[in-house]
């Protein structure tokens, strides 16, 4: 059922297309703690991150899971500033909201177009990876598939381009029923490695800090801090939840939580499958290979095709949970008159972005059909859009840090200053620690030559400084836009 775009009555004289933000702009929901729990960890794929990038972690040392357990620390410690600015901004729009109240509009806007091109470099990733996944998946079954990764990408994406057209609640359903039967899946293989204690038995060794201190420390780390995305967007989903003030700091919590830990034993588990003395020379020779070989040893090569179907599922919820993610940025772009207001029709009976959800699937249609005209290979565009989606969103948690810093020094709101001054402050150096080993590591991120790898570190960099040119011309023009940005009602 098609639904018009609502009209604002304004007393101002103003027209509606300058209107400021209205009621009829916003989103509805009820998601419960839980309910916005799994929605957001579907976004972080648990399945996917434990089968595909845990070995790559392990490679660079035997310490991922104390690893795990200090960036459980940092992200609790950036969650404390990041909670304490959703109580007193009782706005959406997260990190666009947080920034621009932070360190002013400018830098606001450009990162709101920073979080689009990361999320938007994410969500591709995902469903070529999707693609991908499928095909593996008519493999492991038949031995061989006529159809090409792509179409099963298209398929993908006009799934969830579908399903985002409706209510959240429909969406956060289907993503809680997926996760679940994944995690179990995850938590069945840690339970059955441990109890058996792998070839040479229990140790202490991953769980030593001392083990921390090697060389290779910093991209241990970064990739450590890298698996955690997904926490952050608890705060977009502001005006679908039931109780924003307790609902979002509760879900935040848990889903950091719930990551450290469940990262940190998953990757015990897996090390213990290969032994401590050989787990780091086996992940480094072949981190693709190294949990298909640890299934096929304590569970059988049933295990294995159980798990491509489980891996398919788990990339629909996080690809879902992403253009979810997408369409309320583009929304609240659109509320403040950034993008066309036309984008931020709220759906008469579902409560949901309905056209902006319709226009970011038609823009991911056009971008993943031009990557597929130009002939690269699958393997090659996922590396790329996670290693600029990765590196996009250290920065955008970086700024988000200092934020929080600089908004608490300039409102004296009595929080306590463990909370909104040194909890951040803290954080922000352990996430710019991270974000400059990405700097300095990028060719681990993104395999492909140096000018390749160099454009791709700018993309993020563009997209913000872009976003900052847009709104210093607002400014200048003295438009009634700027002064909305950051979902500020006027």
């Amino acid at each position: 059922m098609k639904s018009t775009p609502p009209v604002l009555q304004c007393s101002s004289g103003h027209s509606a297309v300058d209107a400021p933000t209205s009621t009829a702009y916003t989103l509805k929901g009820n998601l419960g703690t839980f309910g916005l729990l799994f929605t957001v960890l579907a976004f972080t794929a648990p399945l996917g991150v434990v089968f595909g990038f845990i070995s790559v972690n392990i490679s660079f040392g035997i310490a991922v899971p104390i690893a795990f357990v200090g960036v459980l620390l940092l992200m609790t410690l950036f969650a404390l500033g990041f909670t304490r600015m959703t109580r007193h901004i009782p706005r959406p729009g997260a990190f666009y909201t947080y920034i621009g109240e932070g360190l002013g509009r400018p830098l606001g806007l450009g990162g709101s177009f920073l979080a689009l091109t990361t999320y938007g470099f994410n969500i591709i990733a995902a469903i070529v990876f999707s693609g991908i996944a499928v095909k593996n998946l008519i493999v492991s079954f038949a031995g061989a598939s006529p159809v090409p990764w792509w179409v099963w990408s298209l398929l993908m994406l006009t799934t969830v381009w579908i399903l985002s057209y409706f209510n959240v609640e429909l969406s956060a359903k289907l993503l809680s029923t997926v996760l679940v039967i994944e995690v179990l899946a995850i938590a069945i293989f840690d339970a059955v490695v441990i109890a058996d204690g792998g070839p040479e038995g229990h140790s202490l060794e991953p769980w030593n800090p001392a083990n921390l201190l090697t060389p290779s420390i910093g991209v241990l780390l970064l990739f450590s801090v890298g698996v955690f995305n997904g926490f952050e967007a608890t705060a977009i989903y502001r005006d679908e939840v039931r109780d924003p003030a307790r609902t979002i700091p509760r879900a935040t919590y848990l889903t950091i939580v719930f990551l450290g830990v469940f990262y940190a034993i998953s990757s015990y588990a897996l090390i213990l499958s290969s032994g401590v003395s050989h787990a780091v020379a086996d992940a480094h020779a072949d981190p693709a290979g190294m949990m298909p070989h640890a299934l096929l040893t304590y569970f059988g090569a049933f295990a294995n095709q159980v798990i491509a179907v489980l891996l398919v599922s788990s990339m629909l919820a996080s690809t879902l949970s992403l253009q979810n993610i997408l369409s309320r940025y583009t929304h609240s772009l659109s509320v403040d008159g950034i993008l066309p207001r036309r984008l931020a029709a709220v759906h008469t009976r579902h409560g949901s972005p309905h056209v902006a959800a319709v226009t970011v699937g038609a823009v991911l249609l056009v971008a993943l059909t031009g990557l597929i005209i130009s002939g690269v290979s699958e393997t090659a565009l996922y590396g790329a859009a996670s290693g600029v989606a990765f590196y996009g969103m250290l920065l955008l948690l970086f700024l988000t840090s200092v934020a929080v810093i600089v908004y608490f020094r300039r409102n004296r709101t009595g929080a306590s200053p463990w909370k909104t001054i040194a909890a951040p402050a803290v954080a922000a150096l352990g996430i710019g620690f991270a974000l400059l080993k990405a700097t300095l590591n990028m060719e681990l991120l993104i395999v492909a030559p140096s000018l390749v790898v160099a454009v791709l570190l700018a993309v993020g960099y563009v997209a913000l400084v872009v976003g900052v040119v847009v709104a210093l011309v607002l400014k200048r023009r003295g438009s009634p836009v700027y002064q909305r940005i950051g979902r500020r009602a006027q």
